[in-house]
């Protein structure tokens, strides 16, 4: 950073200056034949003379969601609604904040899990496995029973799992004549291992976008996770539960 007024510092083809100004002036510099704009590395700058009126904006979005007075979802369009017409923030920012590829992948995902349902398809593998665990050890059926289960709650959301295989983990207790309370736990942690893939969870796909993170990236964290805690219930499982 230089030390000495700008008047007197001696620029040098090469040199790169950070300005700041209305978008009026900056567009002006367009005409210069001294600088080259760099228009792709213009940012907005916040503006904090609209502090107050984007506080007051957040809040009623909050007090109006929290004392039920409407649902958040409406809560939350009104509230951008009105940041964009006090001038908090303009339409190009707004359209800035919105990440396609999550809509995207939202939409992808939605569609496969129906499909998955609707055809019979995930019924069909919760019953192939039912049918293939026949005459296994009561610790190995409770621990496939988990990896599929794990499996299956990174492609269709957790709680369709936890709908879809319930019934399915009370006949295999039944069948085997084993404790139910552990083929449903088996279900219930199972269910919820949804850390491979970003469609597993709603939470993966709300810091996919702001965290810069790829499908891979889910897969190289969540998937070790999974084996780690598909082994620490294969053994602590039927441990508990007398298996």
């Amino acid at each position: 950073m230089g030390r000495a007024p700008l008047a007197e510092i001696r620029l040098e083809a090469g040199d790169t200056l950070l300005v700041g100004g209305t978008s009026e002036d900056l567009k002006g510099l367009r005409d210069s034949h001294d600088i080259i704009l760099l228009e792709s590395s213009a940012e907005a700058l916040p503006q904090t003379r609209k502090a107050s009126i984007a506080i007051a904006v957040f809040a009623g979005v909050v007090l109006s969601s929290a004392l039920g007075l409407i649902p958040i979802v409406a809560a939350s369009i009104v509230g951008a609604f009105f940041m964009v017409a006090f001038g908090c923030l303009t339409i190009h920012q707004a359209a800035r904040a919105f990440d396609r590829r999550i809509f995207m992948l939202v939409g992808a995902s939605i569609a496969a899990a129906v499909a998955l349902e609707r055809t019979g398809g995930a019924a069909l593998i919760a019953q192939a496995t039912a049918a293939g665990l026949h005459g296994a050890s009561l610790p190995v059926i409770l621990s496939v029973l988990f990896l599929v289960v794990a499996i299956m709650t990174n492609l269709l959301s957790h709680s369709a799992t936890a709908v879809l295989f319930t019934p399915i983990a009370l006949q295999l207790a039944d069948a085997v004549h084993a404790p139910r309370m552990a083929f449903v736990a088996a279900v219930i942690f199972a269910s919820n291992a949804c850390f491979a893939t970003p469609i597993g969870h709603q939470t993966n796909l709300l810091v996919m976008g702001p965290g810069g993170y790829r499908f891979g990236d889910f897969m190289r964290v969540g998937g070790p996770l999974i084996i780690i805690m598909w082994l620490t219930f294969s053994v602590a499982g039927p441990w508990y539960y007398g298996l």
